[in-house]
């Protein structure tokens, strides 16, 4: 292979300019307006997307509650779980026995997916309450370990951690529309356990903080001391938590407006972080309510707050101009940020009543994403869905660029004849930059190895190579890694955004518009945790074809 040196000189934030005055042209034409996105309804989802996750670059996992949903497994009874094969827009029943309803999940350091708690079983479910459950990759199932947790937990919040095992923290104990002293659940637990039993520890701060605290916002604070620190937020306050000693850390001012957490649910994201500033982490958390009543305006405002800075103080803002209760927040290949789905009004939560004098606890759907840029600190209003998203609805961003968009089930049971009905619809929304001139870049390779086949095994500080290929003249490569969470009622578990350093880009002689790029990855489990992530690279504004899926872990000793 002959190769000719593009760049050799390492530049922060993944930025690299070769000739900012000439732009290639536009491979493909394209008809309409495609500035806003665009929408399209690609399939059904089988199950009511309650919960949602990534598991390979053309899979996601949906999870339900327990209701009649027209997939059945293969005993009769009607799914709760399914496979969604983005390639076929087709879905598969999964094997689940135990309730599910408002719980939670995380990904483990080894690359697995563990869900945990939920709700009282019927006839054909057993209590979920107490339950773990492992989606196990090799066979494309979960399996389920009953009543090992030592407490019951709905509505909690769990995390990936550094170490590699992950946190379960908050909730009640019983269902509820408002959390109460006599069933909340003030403590957090690790799965799997350092002993041989999962054990329940205290944390005052949920006790302090009801009524509004379940699913807690949790986020694992950057550091490079190896510290197990988190920042949590409930109610109205928030505070960092040292893991470790068991001990707050600090305690943020108060939030300004309304409440963000179920049943005034809002969303939060830690920033996209980056060796620029030393990977400062900044925390945004956006819409939610004021009151817990049906007409109540959702929140138009987002506040951020420098978790690092000395004297932190909200900056607030005005969520774009829209109030909005129960938003999604995705992140997008390039770092920003896609608010999508929710209501105007109301609360999470289901309809009171029945025909045409039912109450809907939420109305007024919003039907537009809006795109934030962290950097020029901009929202920008989207093409619009015809599709209302509301209580039990979700996104998730694909690898190939889009935003996978489905759910919204604000009732019961499933109801297809009604206002807002039970929805299977799945959209996939392709960004404006899927539509930029500039060509996409395709990844051949990374590390040698052909991309997507299997999760690619990379190390932390380790330099990887990608080979790629992109037409049109001297290309400008930017990276970035991203894990996509686990998404459930308005919170992304885990969901974390980091640029990699572009250390230098050949070009390779022997082959046309092939380019071989190598990229840095973060320094420790503190900035982003182990297990699955994907890769992205971008030429100036336009993604690849598709992210690679690797599995970032500690390099062997």
């Amino acid at each position: 292979m002959n190769v000719k040196l593009i760049l050799s000189t390492f530049l922060f934030g993944g930025l690299i300019i070769f000739n900012v005055n000439a732009l290639p042209a536009s491979l493909i034409e394209r008809d309409g307006d495609t500035s806003l996105g665009t929408w399209q309804i690609v399939g059904e989802s089988g199950v009511n997307a309650m919960h949602a996750f990534l598991v390979s670059a053309r899979k996601v996992v949906f999870v339900d509650k327990l209701e009649g949903n027209a997939l059945k497994r293969p005993d009769g009874i009607s799914a709760i779980s399914a496979e969604y094969d983005l390639d076929k827009n087709e879905a598969r029943p999964l094997s689940i026995y135990t309730n599910t309803f408002c719980s939670a999940g995380a990904w483990l350091g080894n690359g697995t997916l563990v869900e945990a708690g939920g709700d009282n079983g019927d006839a054909n479910f057993r209590s979920g309450r107490q339950t773990v459950r492992v989606y196990d990759q090799s066979i494309g199932d979960w399996y389920e370990l009953e009543g090992i947790m030592p407490s019951m937990r709905w509505y909690p919040t769990m995390l990936s951690l550094p170490s590699g095992n992950v946190l379960v923290v908050g909730g009640s104990k019983a269902a509820t529309g408002i959390n109460k002293e006599a069933i909340n659940n003030p403590t957090y637990t690790y799965y799997p356990p350092s002993g041989t039993v999962m054990e329940d520890y205290p944390l005052q701060f949920l006790a302090e903080t009801l009524p509004n605290n379940l699913y807690p916002m949790v986020h694992v604070m950057p550091n490079f001391e190896g510290k197990p620190i988190i920042f949590l937020h409930a109610n109205q306050r928030s505070i960092s938590f040292d893991l470790g000693s068991g001990k707050v850390v600090f305690e943020y001012p108060k939030l300004p407006g309304a409440f963000r957490n179920y049943p005034l649910t809002g969303t939060s994201v830690i920033l996209p972080l980056s060796s620029i500033d030393n990977y400062n982490a900044r925390f945004m958390i956006c819409g939610g309510n004021k009151a817990y009543e049906i007409t109540s305006e959702g929140e138009a405002s987002c506040g951020i707050l420098d978790l690092m800075a000395e004297n932190a103080e909200w900056e607030m803002n005005d969520f774009g101009g829209t109030p909005r209760v129960m938003p999604d927040a995705t992140f997008l290949v390039d770092g920003t940020i896609l608010f999508v789905n929710g209501a105007r009004t109301g609360f999470a939560g289901y309809r009171k009543g029945g025909g045409a004098n039912a109450l809907w606890v939420n109305e007024n759907p919003v039907l537009f994403p809006v795109l934030y840029d962290s950097y020029a600190k901009t929202f920008k209003p989207l093409a619009s869905s015809i599709v209302p998203r509301m209580y039990h609805s979700v996104s998730t961003l694909v690898p190939d660029g889009t935003v996978l968009v489905t759910g919204s089930n604000p009732q019961g049971g499933v109801s297809l004849n009604v206002k807002y009905p039970t929805e299977y619809r799945v959209e996939i929304f392709s960004p404006p930059y899927l539509f930029s001139n500039t060509p996409r870049p395709n990844i051949i390779s990374l590390q040698t190895f052909e991309i997507n086949k299997e999760r690619i095994k990379v190390y932390y500080q380790q330099i990887v190579t990608l080979i790629v290929q992109v037409a049109g003249g001297e290309p400008s490569f930017k990276a970035s890694l991203i894990h996509h969470g686990f998404i459930t009622h308005s919170q992304n578990m885990g969901q974390r955004f980091v640029w990699l350093d572009v250390v230098n880009v050949w070009m390779d002689t022997t082959v046309t518009d092939q380019y071989i790029v190598t990229v840095l990855l973060p320094p420790n489990s503190n900035i982003i945790a182990p297990g699955p992530s994907f890769i992205y690279l971008m030429n100036y504004d336009a993604p690849a074809y598709s992210g690679v899926e690797v599995l970032l872990n500690e390099q062997p000793a």
